[in-house]
C-alpha cells in the first residue's frame, strides 16, 4: 500500500512538472520568432488642425538594438493632414515620433494614428484600427497609470544615505509587475493576446529597471556594483533573460545601453579583474603591451615569442577576453547564464568597433568568432551574423547605392551652405537645452578667432523652436560666440536631422573646400595653423 502511495506522488509530481515545463514553453512562445526579424509596418493617419506650413514630415526614429544603431525616415503629410507609409524595422519596437512619443510598431502591423497638432506630445494622440499595434498602443498608458500613477517616475539629486530606500521602491515596483505577469494579472481586459501581455509586461519591467541603472551610472564613483544590484540575481530570469524586453516601448535604446553600461562593464587588470587595453601592431610598441590584456592577433613570431617573455607567457586571445570577462560578469552579479540582455550587450559591443576608423575584417572576424559561442539566442545570432555580413560587404567596397533619406533635407543644406563655397565648414547643429553644446561652442571660441582670416567657416545650426530664438541670441551674444549663426524653422530642422540621421544633439559634420561630406576630424587633419595663423593644407 505505502509502495503504491509513492508510486502515485511520483507520478502526481511528473505530471505537475511537465505541466510547468509547458506552460513555461508556451510563455516563451508567446512572441513569434518572426516579430523578431526585420520587416515592415505601415504608419498611416492624419493631423488635425495643422497649420498650413507646419507639420509637413512626421520624423520616425527606429533602432535596431542588437547593434545599437539608429535610422530615422520621414513621412510626407500631405495638406489636409493624411500620412501614409511603410516603415523598415529591423524588428518589432516602440519607435520614436518626433513631436508625438513612442508608440509601438510590430513587423507586418499596420498602425492607424491620429494627433491634435495643438496638443503636446502624446495629449491628443488616438489609434484607431484593431491590430496588434493599436491594441497595445491603447493598453499602455492604462497599464503604466496602473503601475506608475500619472507622473513619470523620474528622479530626484539623492545623497548616498537616500539611495538604498529610493532603490528599494523601484526593486518593488519590479516585483509588483513580476508578480502579476507570473499569475496573469496585468491590468488588461479580456482577450488580450499573450504577444500583447508579453509586449505591455516587459515595457512596464523596463521603467523601473533602467532607472535604477541610470541612478548607478550617476553615482558610479560611490557604489560598488555587486552590491547595488543585490537584486538582479533573484529576479534573473524577469530582467535580464526576458527576450520581450527588446518590444519594450518607451526608450528601449537606453534600456539595452545601460544594461551594457552598468552589468557587462569593462573591467580592469587586477587581482580578479581585466582590462582592454589600446591595440598596436607596431613592434616598436612593444613595451606597451606590458598593460595590455589582449594582444594583437596579426604578428609574426619574433614578436610573439617577445610578448610572450614580457608577459611571462599569459598570452590570452580576444576568445579568451571575452569568456573570462563574461565568467567575472556572472559570478560578480551571481547569475546563473548569459541570458538574453547580456547576449545582446555583447553583440552591441563588437559592433560599436564598426564605427572605428582603424578596425579590419581580420580583426573584425575575431572579435565576431570570439563572441557567436555565447549568442545562445537564435535572434541575437540571427542579427549578429546579418551585421558582419553588412560589415564585409562594406569593406569590400560593393555597398549598395541607396536614394536620398531626405531630398527636402539634401536641399536645405545645399541652400544653407551655398554662401560660403570655396572654404571649409565645420557645421555643429545645436540648441539652448542642450548643456554639452553650449560648452563645446564655448571651447571653439579660440579656435574661430584663430582662423577667421582663412577660408574656413564655422557654421552653428540651430531650431528656433528649442527656445526663443532671443535667448539663443542672447546669450550668443553675451559669450563671444562668433561663427555663422543660422537658425532654421521646426520643419527644417527635421529635414535635416533625417538626412544626416542624427536624433540628439550636439551633432557636427563638415564641408571641404570642394563642396564634399567629410567629418570635423578629417577636415580638422587638413588644417594646420603655423604661428602666422596660415592654413597648410
Amino acid at each position: 500500500m505505502q509502495r503504491k502511495k509513492t508510486e502515485s506522488t511520483k507520478m502526481r509530481k511528473l505530471l505537475l512538472s511537465t505541466a510547468l515545463l509547458t506552460l513555461v514553453t508556451l510563455a516563451a512562445q508567446a512572441i513569434d520568432e518572426y516579430q523578431f526579424h526585420k520587416g515592415t509596418a505601415v504608419l498611416k493617419g492624419r493631423i488635425l488642425n495643422k497649420p498650413a506650413k507646419e507639420w509637413t514630415t512626421l520624423s520616425i526614429t527606429t533602432f535596431n538594438h542588437f547593434i545599437d544603431k539608429e535610422r530615422m525616415v520621414s513621412i510626407a503629410v500631405k495638406d489636409d493632414g493624411s500620412f501614409e507609409a511603410a516603415i523598415a524595422l529591423p524588428h518589432s519596437q516602440g519607435v520614436y515620433l518626433d513631436d508625438v512619443g513612442y508608440v509601438f510598431l510590430a513587423v507586418g502591423d499596420t498602425l492607424e494614428l491620429t494627433k491634435d497638432a495643438t496638443k503636446q506630445d502624446m495629449e491628443g494622440v488616438t489609434f484607431g484600427g484593431h491590430s496588434t499595434s493599436t491594441h497595445i498602443n491603447r493598453l499602455w498608458p492604462v497599464v503604466k497609470k496602473h503601475y506608475f500613477g500619472d507622473k513619470p517616475l523620474g528622479m530626484s539629486d539623492l545623497s548616498p544615505e537616500e539611495i538604498p530606500a529610493w532603490k528599494q521602491k523601484r526593486v518593488k515596483l519590479m516585483d509588483a509587475v513580476i508578480a502579476d505577469i507570473e499569475a496573469d494579472k496585468l491590468p488588461l481586459p479580456a482577450g488580450t493576446s499573450s504577444y500583447e501581455k508579453a509586449v505591455l509586461g516587459a515595457s512596464a519591467l523596463a521603467m523601473p529597471f533602467l532607472e535604477v541603472m541610470v541612478l548607478f551610472r550617476n553615482n558610479m564613483t560611490t557604489l560598488k556594483a555587486s552590491e547595488y544590484y543585490d537584486f538582479v540575481s533573484d529576479r534573473e530570469r524577469w530582467l535580464l533573460d526576458t527576450p520581450a524586453m527588446l518590444f519594450a516601448i518607451e526608450s528601449p535604446g537606453h534600456v539595452f545601453s545601460y544594461t551594457s553600461l552598468c552589468l557587462m562593464l569593462d573591467v580592469s587588470w587586477g587581482a580578479d579583474q581585466f582590462r582592454v587595453g589600446a591595440k598596436f601592431n607596431d613592434p616598436a610598441n612593444i613595451q606597451t603591451y606590458k598593460q595590455d590584456f589582449v594582444l594583437p592577433s596579426n604578428f609574426d613570431a619574433d614578436l610573439h615569442s617577445k610578448l610572450l617573455a614580457l608577459r611571462q607567457d599569459s598570452l590570452f586571445t580576444i576568445a579568451d577576453y571575452f569568456r573570462t570577462t563574461t565568467q567575472t560578469t556572472l559570478k560578480r552579479f551571481n547569475l546563473k547564464q548569459m541570458g538574453f540582455m547580456l547576449q545582446m550587450s555583447l553583440c552591441r559591443y563588437i559592433f560599436d568597433e564598426v564605427h572605428l576608423d582603424d578596425i579590419t575584417p581580420d580583426r573584425m572576424a575575431a572579435n565576431f568568432a570570439a563572441v557567436m559561442p555565447h549568442f545562445k539566442h537564435s535572434a541575437v545570432a540571427h542579427h549578429a551574423l546579418d551585421a558582419y555580413r553588412q560589415f564585409v560587404i562594406s569593406k569590400e567596397g560593393k555597398v549598395e547605392q541607396t536614394a536620398s533619406l531626405s531630398p527636402e533635407g539634401d536641399a536645405i543644406f545645399e541652400r544653407i551652405i551655398a554662401p560660403y563655397k570655396g572654404n571649409a565648414l565645420f557645421v555643429d547643429f545645436w540648441g539652448m537645452s542642450c548643456g554639452p553644446c553650449r560648452a563645446n561652442m564655448l571651447n571653439e571660441r579660440e579656435k574661430v578667432e584663430k582662423l577667421k582670416d582663412q577660408p574656413v567657416r564655422f557654421l552653428y545650426i540651430c531650431d528656433e523652436t528649442d527656445r526663443p530664438r532671443e535667448m539663443a541670441e542672447q546669450w550668443l551674444k553675451e559669450n563671444n560666440i562668433k561663427g555663422e549663426h543660422i537658425f532654421v524653422t521646426h520643419e527644417e530642422w527635421k529635414h535635416l536631422a533625417t538626412k544626416f540621421q542624427f536624433s540628439a544633439i550636439p551633432f557636427a559634420t563638415a564641408v571641404d573646400k570642394d563642396g564634399n561630406l567629410t567629418t570635423p576630424m578629417e577636415l580638422n587633419s587638413r588644417i594646420t595653423v603655423s604661428p602666422y595663423h596660415r592654413i597648410i593644407k
